[in-house]
């Protein structure tokens, strides 16, 4: 995630990626969850479903309120 963006959001952890495909462990360690891949549209989005963390690509339309209005976050 070296280019990835991460957001605070309304409680919700938001990450806008280039990447076409994505994975997600939770932050891994003892509070992480098995690592899930998926895949983005390019303009598209998905949301993990073990913790919710919802991957935006950055050329969604909603990437740019992201990070208007979202609070920079390091994950």
């Amino acid at each position: 995630m070296a280019d990835d963006e991460v957001f605070l959001l309304d409680g919700e952890e938001i990450v806008i990626t280039e990447r076409m495909q994505v994975q997600c462990d939770g932050g891994g360690g003892p509070l992480g969850h098995p690592i899930e891949y998926m895949t983005l549209a390019k303009g598209g989005q998905t949301v993990c479903k073990y913790c919710d963390r919802r991957y935006v690509h950055k050329s969604h339309p909603a990437s740019a309120d992201i990070k208007q209005s979202g609070k920079s976050f390091a994950a």
